[in-house]
């Protein structure tokens, strides 16, 4: 029985790894006090200013008790030079984690699913989805699909050393959302492309962290360039089955949207 360390069990990714690894027969810690009898470690601790320390610290303590694989779930995007501080963040622990004397797998997950979840009650009362994407298309991904890749990248043999970038099936737009949501619920949605100008008051004005707010208008800014559009076949790869749409997505969050 592999034994594996999941440092960010409660996360949006985490919490549904655990599931995956039980029902894979792993046996789960998620105290990082048992790092000296585990066998495998994934790490995400949450985004904010502490998380660089978090996860390095995390990254070296598997190093020193000599774990057979790190997996860290990192992002698209990450780059320690950019101007966005989740991106930085998580380019500055792959650099770490690239210096480090430990096997490892990188997951680079594209937009998640479930970011929509944040509009949702703006959408169940008012009927529109407002965004500033100019009409790009998004090859956004569901966390439970994350998920099963990274209890792959943890438990099956052959991705030592590997950078998988994850997306969904396809690319689709804020429109296509709107017409899932409206399948899925029954009501009719809408979607509004704002600018950039009409999008900024709404993250500065939301009670946001100064880095979050940074960060989310950061990231619409890439969706406007193109930068979520590529589509890859690596959730396949790894999981042995296609990526969840948009469509069944929708379907099962249709409570949060009406």
């Amino acid at each position: 029985m592999t034994r594996v360390l999941v440092a960010g069990s409660t996360g949006n990714v985490g919490s549904h790894l655990v599931r995956e690894l039980r029902s894979r027969g792993a046996e789960v810690h998620t105290a990082a006090e048992d790092m000296h009898r585990v066998d495998r470690v994934y790490v995400c601790a949450a985004d904010g200013p502490e998380k660089v320390a978090r996860e390095t610290a995390v990254i070296d303590a598997a190093a020193e008790a000599g774990v057979e694989r790190v997996v860290k779930l990192s992002a698209m995007h990450a780059d320690p030079a950019s101007p966005l501080p989740a991106y930085r963040w998580h380019g500055e622990i792959e650099d770490h984690l690239r210096k480090a004397e430990v096997p490892a797998v990188v997951l680079r997950p594209a937009f998640f699913m479930t970011n929509l979840l944040m509009v949702a009650e703006g959408v169940a009362q008012s009927g529109m989805l407002p965004a500033p994407t100019a009409g790009r298309r998004i090859a956004m991904i569901d966390v439970r699909d994350v998920a099963a890749c990274a209890a792959a990248a943890i438990l099956d043999e052959g991705h030592e050393g590997q950078t998988y970038d994850l997306t969904g099936p396809s690319g689709v737009t804020f429109a296509d959302v709107a017409a899932a949501i409206a399948d899925a619920t029954g009501r009719p949605v809408r979607s509004l492309d704002l600018t950039e100008e009409q999008a900024r008051p709404r993250f500065e004005g939301a009670g946001l962290p100064g880095w979050l707010a940074t960060q989310l208008a950061g990231v619409f800014g890439v969706i406007r360039a193109g930068g979520f559009e590529r589509v890859t076949g690596h959730v396949e790869a790894l999981t042995g089955r296609p990526a969840r749409d948009i469509g069944a997505f929708a379907r099962d969050h249709a409570a949060a949207f009406s």
